[in-house]
């Protein structure tokens, strides 16, 4: 009887001792025998859900931020010949063509959203010139500058600078004493001493350029070593950018004798702000196309070309890349974008020393012929395929943002996926567990 006893006291023991492996594997598989239908079929559910999630995120890579603008302000049935954004409130200023026997050419300011332009002059009324206006720039303090160069306006049209300044028109007219000038650009720098101001002028045949020292300018840079420049920015104090075109000795390129290609330049100027005469300190010339605008990111200035643009570090050391634009605009927040040129698939953007590249759910529908930005847009002003105006913007807030469908699709796959894997753990728990 003790010996039966015993036994029955061994079984119990056994029992009530810790579950052994083999015992844990066969409680997994009993529990995929029981479960075996509802396991499988949520396992299958949540694959399908997988393909079809990234089936519809990578149907969401094409940029989203890019559209075709109908509106009905000033500008909405003309030709956007030149524009500036004013930096200090929702306006622009621009030079504008009509197509028609009732247009010509025009030149105002409007607020956005007012539908109404202020227009200074206009081809209507008789002031021809207007045509003439060789460029239209924002400064910094929210300024805009332009000059006009008509021999029907006499000498007010040499040594003059026009500013638009809340909706007033003033005008810079400069000394003769160091001699009489075109302003084809300017470009400001704000410094402890005030702002300085460098004149890219027209000198007979040739391009120079100038300092201006309260309201005199400086003579104009001695050589400008075979450049013809046609843009100027500030880049530090005392150094001064310049873009331009090299005409090298015929042939010496390669090319005909009788046509020598012209090659881009850019230019590194010193100006201390002083009536100094500015000082090309050196020239570095491209192998092909033109560089046509500037802008800045960070530590680092971007110059835009037509074959290839540049990085230039706060080293001055000049990075080339190989991707040609139509020109480059900073948005504020930092980064700077490539204006593609029309039938282009991408659109391209530098940050943080990284360059990336969008692809756009459609062809650039338009031929740029001015840009600006302004608050959360990029606004692109040109032709379309048959020569009429359009008006191609860029939302910088799009790329990756929630309102994206890529955006939100990423959100709701994570959501969704994080809540599905979320029930079946909990589900497998309470099987382990016995609960009911």
């Amino acid at each position: 009887m003790a010996r039966a006893r015993k036994n029955t006291l061994d079984e119990e023991s056994l029992h009530d001792a810790p579950a052994t492996a083999g015992t844990m594997a066969g409680g997994w598989r009993k529990l995929l025998e029981e479960e075996s239908e509802h396991q499988w079929l949520a396992m299958g559910a949540f694959l399908a859900f997988i393909i079809f999630g990234a089936l519809a995120i990578g149907a969401t890579e094409h940029f989203v931020g890019d559209s075709v603008v109908q509106s009905d302000a000033w500008h909405s049935d003309s030709l956007v010949i030149e524009i500036a954004y004013h930096t200090t409130n929702e306006s622009y200023t621009a030079l504008i063509f009509t197509p028609g026997t009732n247009g010509g050419y025009a030149f105002g300011t409007e607020f956005v959203g007012d539908g109404e332009g202020t227009v200074y002059w206009s081809s209507q009324t008789g002031d021809d010139f207007v045509s003439d206006i060789n460029f239209l720039k924002a400064m910094p303090d929210g300024e805009i500058l332009f000059s006009v160069d008509d021999a029907t306006m006499g000498s007010s049209a040499n040594n003059a600078l026009y500013a638009i300044q809340d909706h007033l028109m003033i005008k810079y007219e400069y000394p003769l004493d160091n001699g009489e000038f075109g302003i084809l650009d300017v470009a400001e720098l704000d410094g402890e001493d005030g702002t300085q101001r460098l004149l890219l002028t027209q000198e007979d045949a040739n391009t120079s350029l100038r300092g201006v020292v309260g309201m005199m300018p400086t003579l104009p840079m001695s050589t400008s070593s075979g450049v013809r420049w046609h843009a100027v920015e500030a880049y530090e104090p005392g150094l001064w950018m310049a873009l331009g075109s090299h005409m090298g000795t015929a042939g010496a390129d390669g090319s005909s004798p009788a046509t020598p290609q012209a090659r881009p330049a850019l230019g590194w100027i010193t100006w201390d702000g002083t009536n100094s005469t500015p000082v090309l300190r050196n020239v570095q010339v491209f192998s092909e196309g033109v560089l046509n605008s500037i802008a800045r990111s960070g530590d680092v200035v971007i110059v835009g070309g037509t074959k290839e643009s540049l990085v230039v570090h706060a080293d001055d050391d000049v990075e080339s890349i190989q991707l040609g634009c139509e020109g480059v605009l900073s948005d504020g927040d930092g980064p700077v974008w490539f204006i593609p040129p029309q039938g282009s698939a991408t659109l391209s953007t530098f940050e943080n020393g990284e360059l990336e590249t969008h692809v756009l759910s459609r062809p650039v529908p338009i031929e740029a012929m001015a840009a600006g930005s302004q608050g959360d847009f990029i606004h692109v002003h040109g032709t379309d395929g048959e020569g009429n105006p359009m008006q191609w913007s860029i939302d910088v807030t799009a790329d990756g943002s929630i309102e994206s469908g890529r955006g939100f699709l990423n959100l709701l796959f994570l959501l969704t996926g994080g809540i599905l894997l979320a029930m079946m753990l909990w589900h497998a728990i309470e099987q382990l567990l016995g609960v009911e």
